[in-house]
């Protein structure tokens, strides 16, 4: 073999490496997400109140990382109750820029405070205020320094200076003394419609719902489902490997639908395997289109699968080019 074709080997190699897990770069697409093959997990407070599920997991290993005990976990997450509703706060700072007190992110920390005890939870090589997972850790960090689990209003007074703040998060925290809640999947689904077009949309439309992040290589395990993968995106558009980010890539997303819309495991198909895993030819209401990098599904001509446009890069409705795809589909639609 001369050097010329040992480099088109390795061309090839390459080029089969990206097709195998969906990787396009128009599609190229990124819970921690506490949602996994066959349930969702979530905190649920005495009051109802709930604990978003893409905190719970950074919660758990925030509080064993710093030992704080029994109570870590839920008075970190009352931090984060109190200070941003778990970062859905439209105020100012908690997204970008800082509040009238110089504060900013989730957790609302001070720059001065966040460099001392800033962490880079998510391991994509900066440590960032507005990060969840980053943020999660700071706080943990920080009552950790301050006193924390011995001296737990010690430690709250010092991450506000304030007795009414150290009251409001105490009595949040009791409300989430409650655990992690993991409800079948099937249940949370509700109930499905009895047609199949409809019931494929419904369920495409749940799975959107749950935000979950494009993983490369996720819902390629045993069972269907989010899981862990080679990188994923996050909510702001960056790429971190190493990631205990649970998600799903094209092809891993299109395999979840259809087991959760009641068709049989594919099993873990790369891409292109779908188009001969079913009927060939587009479907009278939904299609499965694929080529060797990425696999999406049209629902009566709605484009499904991810995209770049999604959250996250990860599964939901976006505009998807049919050029260059070969067309099959479930049986009987």
């Amino acid at each position: 073999m001369g050097a010329g074709d040992g480099w088109k080997v390795a061309v090839i190699v390459v080029a089969a490496m990206l097709g195998l897990l969906c990787f396009a770069s128009l599609f190229v697409a990124s819970t921690s997400s506490a949602v996994d093959g066959g349930s969702v997990c979530t905190v649920v407070g005495r009051n109802g109140e709930t604990i978003p599920a893409s905190y719970v997991p950074w919660l758990e290993r925030a509080a064993t990382k710093y030992e704080l005990g029994a109570q870590g976990f839920s008075i970190v997450a009352a931090v984060h109750e109190v200070e941003s509703n778990f970062g859905r706060s439209t105020e100012p700072g908690v997204h970008s820029g800082e509040n009238g007190s110089g504060a900013g992110g989730p957790g609302q920390f001070l720059q001065s405070s966040w460099e001392t005890y800033g962490v880079d939870a998510d391991g994509d090589g900066v440590a960032n205020r507005y990060s969840v997972p980053d943020s999660i850790f700071a706080t943990a960090n920080y009552l950790h320094a301050s006193g924390a689990p011995k001296d737990w209003y010690g430690a709250l007074f010092a991450y506000n200076h304030a007795d009414w703040y150290v009251e409001k998060v105490l009595a949040a925290a009791a409300n989430f003394s409650a655990r992690q809640v993991c409800r079948p999947v099937s249940s949370t689904l509700g109930d499905l419609p009895s047609d199949a077009a409809r019931r494929i949309e419904y369920v495409a439309r749940w799975i959107e719902a749950r935000r979950i992040h494009y993983c490369w290589g996720g819902g390629h395990g045993p069972k269907p489902g989010p899981s862990t993968g080679t990188y994923c995106w996050t909510a702001d558009e960056r790429r971190v490997y190493g990631s205990r980010e649970r998600g799903l890539d094209c092809s891993g997303a299109v395999r979840w639908l259809l087991v959760l819309a009641g068709y049989p495991d594919p099993g873990p198909l790369i891409s292109d395997g779908f188009a001969n895993a079913y009927p060939s030819g587009p479907g009278r209401h939904v299609t499965i289109w694929s080529n060797v990098s990425h696999v999406f599904i049209s629902i009566d001509g709605r484009a499904w699968g991810t995209s770049e446009s999604n959250f996250s890069h990860g599964p939901g409705f976006a505009p998807h080019s049919t050029a260059g795809f070969v067309a099959s589909h479930p049986r009987g639609l």
